[in-house]
């Protein structure tokens, strides 16, 4: 067993010469974020998007309080979280590309008619419309057909 601790830190020890050279930094670096590439940003406030009334048209529940992320335009994403009686709505919005929206994971399941693209997985509608990507969660009614008037209500308002 010693043995293997003196090859495993002489392993260590080679590594650890002096630093390779790392590469050249590319001079426009695009920002990433969660949702993918966001050098556009230009974000909407999900919280002008829908009003109360809105809301509680397209979900079928009352609006009890709103959380604001408080961000500008020039953030690389935004919510808006509706809490509601008996649930709660939220939607978060960024940038990203086709490339980079559809994640690898099995059992998303895919929902037609939205945007370019949308999938369902793990109680969010998630759609891409253009370079923008619309996380929708519903909770507490009829999740995904709620989930899909208030992305439906938002593409139509971006």
């Amino acid at each position: 067993m010693n043995r293997w601790i003196g090859v495993l830190a002489a392993a260590a020890l080679a590594g650890c010469s002096a630093p390779a050279a790392s590469a050249p930094t590319p001079t426009t670096p695009a920002a990433r974020s969660g949702f993918g590439s966001s050098d556009q940003a230009d974000i909407p406030d999900p919280c002008a998007l829908l009003s109360r009334h809105d809301v509680r048209e397209l979900t079928h529940r009352e609006v009890t309080q709103i959380d604001e992320d408080g961000a500008d335009d020039s953030a690389p994403t935004r919510y808006c979280q509706w809490q509601q009686e008996d649930g709660q709505l939220a939607i978060f919005l960024g940038r990203t590309t086709p490339q980079d929206f559809r994640p690898t994971v099995d059992g998303n399941e895919t929902v037609d008619g939205l945007g370019d693209d949308a999938y369902f997985s793990a109680g969010h509608l998630y759609v891409l419309d253009g370079t923008m990507q619309i996380d929708v969660y519903s909770r507490g009614g009829d999740d995904l057909p709620d989930a899909q008037r208030v992305a439906e209500a938002v593409i139509a308002r971006l």
